[in-house]
């Protein structure tokens, strides 16, 4: 392989990965709202009122 080609992908590489970055901070960013806004807090709190209830969850399988 020539050295000169791997140089010229890495401005590339690194654009790509810069990106790859920003989208997994994002994702990130886009759960601990979730985690901490109150939606998130009820959602949490019903499923595991849901899982003391219907530990398996067989029963709340049908209901999807």
């Amino acid at each position: 392989m020539n050295p000169m080609e791997h140089a010229d992908r890495v401005p590339e590489d690194f654009a790509r990965n810069l990106e790859d970055q920003r989208a997994r901070m994002q994702e990130a960013g886009a759960f601990i709202y979730y985690a901490h806004s109150r939606s998130g807090l009820l959602a949490r709190f019903l499923q595991r009122m849901a899982d003391r209830i219907d530990p398996t969850g067989e029963a709340r399988r049908t209901q999807r």
